[in-house]
């Protein structure tokens, strides 16, 4: 009778054991944070693809305008290219993001209001020169901040049109924000040319 009872409570000792592992590694699992999508940055032989950092993305929901305007404007961190005179700059998207559809910003402002639902946009090397002269007057150098900015899926310039019209250009900015699900960002940053 004691060989069963030792048995039995072994048995016991070793389930409650399993159940407790299980349970610390569901706890551990869930203090996790999920993955993002990445965005993709090539310049020449040089590319990355970041996940944004985790108050940067909504999975699924809008961050809200005050996240969205942090995200964009003050994001530390972030990949550094060194681009020349002619250099192109690819960026891609993960389809999810392109699903949602997505914007890009150069030094805090949207490049266009257009909403891209492709995976993949290229930034010439004469829109990066027009765009480090602008930056160059405006702060000193040519230091541009690429951002990714997803969005939702009923973004449209229409919209902001209306707003505008309606409510004016501050609403217009509160509209934008409001719409952002997700930001990546990386920097260019003018090389020495020899």
């Amino acid at each position: 009778m004691t060989a069963i009872s030792t048995s039995r409570g072994r048995r016991a000792i070793r389930t409650a054991a399993t159940v407790g592992a299980v349970s610390l590694g569901l706890v551990v699992l869930s203090a996790c944070e999920k993955p993002t999508p990445n965005a993709h940055f090539t310049l020449g032989s040089s590319t990355t693809s970041p996940e944004a950092a985790g108050d940067c993305y909504g999975h699924g929901e809008t961050l809200g305008a005050e996240q969205a305007e942090q995200c964009l404007t003050a994001a530390t961190d972030v990949p550094v290219f060194d681009y020349r005179t002619g250099d192109e700059f690819r960026i891609g998207v993960d389809p999810k993001v392109a699903d949602s559809g997505w914007l890009l910003f150069v030094n805090d402002s949207p490049l266009e209001y257009q909403r891209f639902t492709s995976t993949y946009r290229t930034l010439s090397g004469d829109l990066l020169w027009s765009l480090s002269q602008n930056a160059v007057q405006q702060s000193g150098d040519g230091t541009l901040r690429i951002s990714v900015a997803e969005v939702t899926e009923d973004f449209s310039l229409d919209k902001l049109t209306e707003i505008a019209q309606t409510e004016g250009q501050q609403a217009v900015q509160a509209a934008l924000y409001d719409s952002v699900k997700g930001v990546w960002n990386a920097q260019l940053s003018p090389a020495d040319e020899d």
